[in-house]
């Protein structure tokens, strides 16, 4: 049967349901010419692209040939004839702008009138050896009274003494205003950390425990309460443990930043955002954006490693993409119930309780997966197919209680943990290679339907009886 391609149009309306997204991109790169010179003057609002390409129709067929039936292995959980056959990713992440969006972004220092800014940013540029940023601020209240937003571009150096900071963190407190929403720094390379809130920490927030993940405590850092609901901080290297925790933002743009570290926005469970993209990050450590249940769409299209917990509550997330990802840790997308597709074409290792608790998913095509650790995949509502085709070992409980389960495809498996493919009661099919792997107790327990296909020669499965269900029937694949 062929199969047909069904391109899935996901259209999210943020903007009428409003809900805040990440800003794709904070205006024209640096190196592009200027676009405005006046530090006042209102200017066009950048509007943000698909990188994706531009497709064409093509001819309408003759033929008279009716068509196979369409095959909708991500929007039914239907798979091809050869159940084997590799599904393909989700057409969604080629076609969504926010998901298929892979752009590079080098530094070089700017200046005023460099980038298109929206309108109602008010321009200033900052000498930070002078260390004077409030009486800056203080002397342009007139003008930050009407603006919107700040765009602050930074000379004599690449980071904000902590005076400096606060003076912007705090300006609306200190200068009584209520318009402002937006914050562009520019030539910004390095910013302050947080601070933990434990017990001996002598912050006000002393003691305070995040809830779930790790159980980190709270990191104190300027930014709560912030006025800031849209951030751009394009030439930022690196994101700080906890430097935006408990964060209120709508949108952020980080477009330089390599790396994302502890709790850095994590336990922001009210925040608007909702589409995460940073094009530049490789490493995310455990936490960094943990509660933060606004997020609909992540898009990592650099990142090579997710540490433990990172998303976990992010309890409305739809789509996650990280396609050069390598490692996804313990927690990691725990609780995310909504979740619809991920694409994780290059991801070897799958976490500890890594996926546990969805309602939505359909289909979970990992075809580089070598390793799934325990309880990995478990408790799926309508999960029906997974493809895996070289996994290699699959641990304690690692794919169990999936109730609409029906094909597991991993011809590599060579070590079955224990339990580790029990409770899926409507599991027909398993797909396993040339060899009976080794097996520990109570494998196929509870998944009474299932039937063990393999590609092997018929002796060599001879005696191979699937633990905890000796009386499944094991069968050459057709």
């Amino acid at each position: 049967m062929k199969r047909k391609a069904i391109l899935v149009v996901v259209g999210i309306v943020l903007a009428a349901s409003g809900i805040g997204a990440v800003i794709l991109t904070s205006g024209e790169d640096s190196a592009q010419p200027p676009t405005s010179t006046a530090d006042t003057t209102p200017t066009t609002t950048a509007v943000a692209t698909s990188s994706a390409p531009t497709t064409t129709s093509s001819p309408t067929s003759t033929s008279t040939t009716p068509s196979a039936p369409p095959v909708l292995p991500y929007s039914d959980g239907v798979l091809p004839e050869d159940p084997t056959a590799d599904p393909g990713p989700d057409p969604v992440f080629a076609n969504d702008p926010d998901l298929s969006r892979n752009d590079r972004y080098t530094y070089r220092a700017s200046k005023p009138g460099d980038h298109r800014l929206p309108e109602g940013t008010l321009t200033l540029q900052y000498d930070v050896t002078t260390n004077t940023l409030k009486t800056l601020l203080a002397q342009r209240k007139p003008d930050l009274a009407k603006a919107t937003g700040i765009a602050l571009y930074l000379t004599g150096g690449t980071a904000l003494s902590d005076p400096d900071l606060a003076a912007l963190q705090g300006v609306h407190r200190d200068l009584g205003l209520n318009n402002l929403t937006r914050l562009h720094v520019y030539n910004l390379r390095t910013i302050q950390s947080g601070r933990e809130c434990t017990p001996a920490s002598g912050l006000p927030c002393a003691g305070q425990q995040a809830r779930g993940g790790k159980f980190p405590y709270l990191w104190h850092n300027g930014w709560w309460d912030t006025w800031v609901k849209q951030l751009v901080l394009d030439d930022l290297d690196a994101v700080p443990d906890g430097a935006f925790s408990n964060h209120n933002f709508a949108e952020v743009s980080l477009r330089a930043a390599r790396s994302i570290g502890v709790m850095a926005f994590g336990h922001a469970p009210y925040a608007k955002l909702s589409v995460l993209y940073l094009p530049s990050v490789d490493t995310i450590a455990h936490d960094a954006f943990r509660r933060n249940q606004y997020l609909l769409k992540v898009n990592l299209p650099s990142a090579t490693a997710v540490d433990d917990f990172a998303f976990d509550d992010a309890s409305r997330l739809r789509y996650f993409t990280a396609p050069e990802l390598r490692r996804l840790g313990r927690n990691a997308l725990n609780d995310s119930h909504e979740l619809v597709s991920v694409n994780l074409p290059k991801l070897e290792y799958l976490g500890i309780n890594c996926f546990d608790l969805n309602h939505k998913l359909l289909g979970l095509r990992l075809p580089a997966l070598t390793e799934m650790d325990k309880n990995a995949v478990t408790g799926f509502a309508n999960l029906r197919w997974l493809h895996a085709p070289r996994l290699t070992t699959v641990w304690h409980n690692a794919i169990t209680n999936n109730p609409k389960l029906t094909t597991l495809v991993t011809p590599a498996v060579t070590r079955l943990g224990p339990g580790a493919m029990r409770g899926n009661p409507a599991l027909t099919a398993v797909h396993l290679g040339p060899t009976p792997p080794r097996q520990e107790a109570d494998v196929f327990t509870d998944s009474p339907a299932a039937t063990i296909y393999h590609s092997g020669d018929p002796a060599a499965w001879a005696t191979f009886k699937p633990s905890g269900n000796p009386g499944l029937p094991v069968r050459a694949k057709p």
